[in-house]
């Protein structure tokens, strides 16, 4: 028996290669500069999402701030509810209501905001001298004030004020 012989003949198409594309330095770049962003955006997003020591501070001490004013100092300044917002709170309006300290802050309310000294912990914040000062505004309501913040604190930026 002979052997049977299977060439294969080849076609012109199959001679042709497919001329293959060649990234040059022009797109390297242009990945690169993308791949760059894409990772500077995630790692901003990143650092966004975490708070510094001093941020969480003063979130937390416009927090127990809030609540001081709101809960306790409005109505004792108010005295009666029958007296008139306007014709009490008003005397404050330029000079303020006394300071009132961070040790203070996190004491009142049987130590309510007690757990919240680590915030200050951290920047050696002085609970004796760091403090709010508040001013009622019209119309004088329970949310009607601005605040001054007092810092005494050795660490962040907080130590240049």
């Amino acid at each position: 028996m002979g052997k049977k012989s299977t060439k294969k003949v080849a076609t012109k198409s199959q001679h042709k290669s497919k001329a293959k594309h060649v990234l040059g330095w022009p797109e390297w770049t242009l990945i690169g500069i993308v791949i760059c962003s894409t990772l500077l955006i995630i790692a901003a997003l990143c650092t966004g999402f975490f708070k510094t020591p001093q941020e969480k501070a003063e979130i937390e001490l416009e927090k127990i701030a809030d609540a001081y004013y709101t809960e306790y100092l409005y109505p004792r300044l108010l005295g009666n509810l029958d007296n008139d917002p306007k014709a009490v709170l008003q005397v404050y309006y330029e000079v303020g209501v006394p300071t009132t300290y961070l040790r203070q802050l996190l004491h009142y309310n049987d130590d309510e905001f007690a757990k919240s000294a680590k915030y200050f912990d951290r920047l050696e914040c002085d609970t004796n001298a760091t403090g709010v000062k508040f001013y009622p505004v019209e119309p004088y309501g329970p949310r009607d004030y601005t605040v001054d913040y007092i810092w005494r604190c050795e660490e962040g930026d907080f130590a240049q004020k």
